[in-house]
């Protein structure tokens, strides 16, 4: 209970505001990881709590307003063989951003660049640094499974420890590409690499 207690004094006490919810809901799957706690990620189904927390990140994200300019979709695609895809496709049609998400596979880096979100798969990661270098600079936010997928410029990484899923954040490579992490994010995160 003390490591619930924790987790919820992280969370800001002020008055109603938009990430609110979304810190709330964060919190939620965070805690419902936590051994101990009654519930597991093999309960509820590893893929649809990454995906869920993926969900969330987007919320706790903000991208430069141009990025949405005459768009009224926020755009999650993965790219390649991805066990996420039938859990991510789900999302289809949620709000995050104001904006209505649609899912897209892609099959290349240069696809992505139009996306939001892309979910890089573990079949990729040969050419992690040729996808990275594509969308470096781009308001594109990169996740993967996978310790190092921070240190070597991805953007937030998810890892299974101890029977949770845990996440890094990669601040630095948010900043070049003028994404915003919250600081509940931050806090929230196992690991910031470049922690301003």
């Amino acid at each position: 209970m003390g490591i619930l207690k924790s987790n919820l004094s992280r969370l800001p006490r002020l008055g109603p505001r938009p990430w609110r919810h979304a810190a709330l809901g964060l919190a939620f799957l965070l805690l419902v990881a936590l051994p101990g706690t009654g519930s597991s990620e093999t309960s509820l189904g590893e893929y649809s709590l990454k995906a869920a927390f993926i969900y969330n990140f987007s919320k706790f994200v903000e991208w430069p307003e141009s990025v949405f300019r005459g768009k009224r979709d926020f755009c999650i695609a993965t790219l390649g063989r991805s066990p996420l895809d039938r859990e991510l496709a789900a999302l289809s049609g949620k709000v995050v951003q104001g904006r209505s998400i649609v899912f897209r596979k892609v099959s290349s880096p240069d696809d992505a660049t139009q996306c939001q979100v892309l979910v890089i798969s573990r079949s990729e990661l040969a050419k992690l640094e040729e996808i990275l270098d594509t969308l470096r600079d781009l308001p594109v936010l990169t996740i993967a499974e996978g310790d190092d997928f921070c240190k070597k410029g991805g953007m937030l990484s998810l890892e299974k420890e101890n029977g949770k899923i845990v996440f890094d954040v990669n601040f630095r490579e948010t900043q070049r590409a003028k994404l915003k992490p919250s600081s509940q994010l931050l806090k929230l995160a196992r690991k910031v690499y470049g922690r301003p």
